[in-house]
């Protein structure tokens, strides 16, 4: 009888040293897949808990300085607070940095960029002959002229590339506006027509942005200036004059369209072709800086090496 279930066991395979040791690799897999969720909450609870909130303080701080320069510097800093909010309307980081923070921004590194850089050229003899004399003020003028302005570099560089990708896509929204004009569509048809045809990018938002305030109830002219000077690139601003032109005589505007969508693709050309020339003129100093040293290396090396094993001989 014994051997019976002995043999049954043997036959149906289930061997206890291998259940044992599936057992064990099930238990490891729960205690990895435990341990990985532990540390995910723990990631998510110091960030909930620690980072978010520090942000927030941080950004009310610098929100609290901008204001506070607003007020002590009065129109100045009114005039000079509109123009950073236009900058980051431009950019796209309206909703992101407000305005007052970014000058509270500033402020704080008019203060620290000079006394940071100056705690590290102190450590390097090279540069304490700057720290001697008239040269210290005018250490700390740059320094502080580049801590005031070092904020807003992001900002700038966001607005620039901004500005790149709606004057590349602009041509072709253009014509697309102009051929559904042509083709008996009127203003919003092809407006939405383009929103929906265009890919995912900055003209594609301002456009949106603009076809939302046309269903609100706003005037094409006052949709068209505010988008115009949202943006702030010339092409577009050209496009939306000529509209706004047509829309206050009454004209017909697939004419405009035409003629400014041929504007766009030929500035479109003449920039390309200004590229590529300018592109010679561009790579000289990569090939000064690293292939004519090493042209020189390999062609006068092995004479003066000869020369060197002359003279010591």
């Amino acid at each position: 009888m014994g051997v019976c279930v002995l043999l049954r066991k043997n036959q149906s395979g289930d061997d206890p040293a291998a259940l044992d040791n599936g057992a064990g690799h099930h238990r490891n897999g729960n205690r990895r897949d435990n341990g990985c969720g532990r540390l995910s909450l723990g990631q998510e609870t110091l960030s909930n808990q620690v980072l978010i909130p520090m942000k927030d303080m941080l950004n009310k701080t610098f929100s609290i300085i901008g204001e506070w320069v607003r007020v002590i510097t009065g129109t100045s800093g009114d005039d000079y607070l509109a123009k950073l909010n236009r900058d980051l309307v431009a950019a796209g980081m309206e909703d992101s940095i407000p305005a007052a923070r970014l000058l509270g921004e500033q402020t704080l590194s008019l203060i620290w960029f000079p006394i940071v850089w100056l705690f590290i050229f102190s450590m390097m003899p090279f540069f304490r002959f700057m720290f001697e004399g008239p040269k210290q003020i005018l250490f700390y003028v740059g320094m502080m002229a580049a801590g005031f302005f070092f904020p807003t570099l992001r900002v700038r560089d966001r607005m620039k590339n901004r500005q790149e990708s709606i004057r590349l896509a602009l041509p072709d929204a253009a014509d697309l506006l102009t051929i559904s004009v042509e083709a008996g569509l009127d203003f919003m048809s092809a407006l939405k027509r383009i929103v929906e045809k265009l890919r995912p990018g900055p003209l594609r938002e301002e456009m949106e942005r603009f076809f939302r305030q046309m269903e609100l109830g706003r005037s094409r002219h006052d949709s068209l200036k505010e988008m115009s000077n949202r943006v702030q690139l010339d092409d577009l601003s050209n496009m939306c004059s000529a509209l706004i032109q047509a829309d206050r005589l009454g004209s017909s505007i697939a004419p405009v369209l035409r003629i400014q969508s041929d504007v766009l693709r030929t500035r479109r050309m003449q920039r390309a072709e200004k590229r590529a020339m300018e592109a010679p003129i561009k790579m000289m100093a990569p090939l000064l800086a690293c292939i004519f040293p090493a042209v020189f290396i390999i062609m006068f090396a092995p004479l003066f090496i000869q020369m060197y094993m002359d003279l010591t001989r």
